[in-house]
């Protein structure tokens, strides 16, 4: 099998000639490789290593999806101040002025942090539409990049609660202003949810094959709670929306998903993207096939304990032990990760050479 006809049998939960294996690097691991291997994004060191591709949307590369588009309605004036790594964006409203900082690519200051804001920001989401482009020109561009060697994913996301908890209010305020103000709250996380059920739809229309649904769901900070009653629902929205046009529903969730996997199974979802096994994670790969059952797709991140610091000789012997002969008949890929961090290709060459002899 190539890599685009192995990694389509896992997602059409279909028998494959062996292991599958990916991987995600970006330029901090890129700039440790040769010009000839790290060309093209990446993807020319994905074809040196042999593995197969499961691109996130353009991942490095010069191809992005504009679908779906997010649009504030007209009234909403948008401006961004930089000093150094600082940004500060202001979003100015009829009713008033949100503003959010990011230091690099991280808030310290969330433009949802009180009550009025939370009002505000309200309205401007019973203003806002998800607007669809024609993405298949850039998704052709992309193919041709991968070519036989593996597929692309539409890469989207996050759905509303983590949306909130991450970007748009963080931890403290969202639960703080749940606790005060519930009704308020609830009806923001409404609004938001309808808006983006047109996102959806505008997913599910899309050129791709399947769709994964970039929640980082963990309970570190979405309570089982939270998540039965929110994002569970949310999410069982997205993936029957995507089913229903016979794609592939995937929900990426990189933390600690262990106490909610019963309420994972209630989305219906194909697979889960990045599923990481304890320390980083708390959930080992087998686990979550014995309550979501076989027919799970699962993209397994080896846990960055081992890939990105142990010692390099380490990983073929933790590869021993972790690839089951159940992961081996399962939808399973094995997912060593290096978004935003520089690791060194020898630790790409023993996965890639554990999988030669072994997969």
């Amino acid at each position: 099998m190539t890599g685009r006809e192995r990694l389509n049998a896992v997602l059409r939960k279909q028998p494959k000639d062996r292991l599958s294996w990916t991987t995600l690097v970006d330029n901090a691991t890129l700039s440790l490789v040769s010009d000839e291997q790290g060309g093209n994004g990446g993807i020319d060191f994905y074809k040196h290593l042999g593995c197969d591709i499961f691109l996130l949307n353009g991942w490095n590369t010069p191809y992005t999806f504009r679908s779906p588009e997010h649009r504030w309605p007209a009234e909403v004036q948008i401006t961004e101040q930089h000093e150094g790594r600082r940004t500060t964006t202001l979003w100015k409203t009829p009713k008033g002025v949100l503003t959010g900082i990011l230091e690099g690519s991280h808030p310290v200051k969330y433009p949802v942090d009180s009550l009025s804001a939370l009002h505000t920001y309200r309205e401007m989401w019973e203003g806002a539409s998800f607007v669809g482009h024609d993405d298949a020109g850039a998704l052709a561009h992309i193919d041709r990049l991968i070519g036989d060697h593996g597929v692309v994913t539409r890469f989207w996301g996050p759905s509303t609660i983590p949306r909130l908890l991450e970007m748009d209010m963080g931890t403290e305020n969202f639960y703080y202003l749940l606790a005060d103000h519930r009704d308020e709250v609830h009806a923001l996380i409404q609004i938001m949810h309808q808006r983006e059920l047109s996102a959806f739809n505008i997913l599910a229309d899309g050129p791709w094959d399947s769709v994964t649904l970039v929640e980082n769901t963990s309970t570190y900070y979405i309570s089982p709670q939270i998540y039965r009653e929110y994002n569970m629902p949310h999410q069982r929205e997205f993936v029957d929306t995507v089913k229903s046009r016979g794609k592939t529903a995937i929900l990426h969730m990189c933390g600690h998903v262990h106490g909610i996997l019963d309420l994972i199974k209630e989305t219906h979802c194909d697979g889960i993207h990045a599923l990481t096994p304890p320390p980083t994670g708390n959930t080992p790969w087998e686990d979550a096939l014995d309550v979501l059952g076989d027919d799970l797709i699962i993209f397994g991140c080896l846990d960055p304990t081992i890939f990105a610091a142990a010692e390099i000789s380490r990983i073929p012997t933790v590869l021993d032990t972790l690839i089951t002969p159940r992961l081996r008949e399962a939808n399973f890929v094995l997912n060593p990760m290096a978004d935003g961090i520089a690791i060194e290709p020898a630790r790409f060459h023993a996965v890639a050479e554990w999988v030669r002899k072994n997969g």
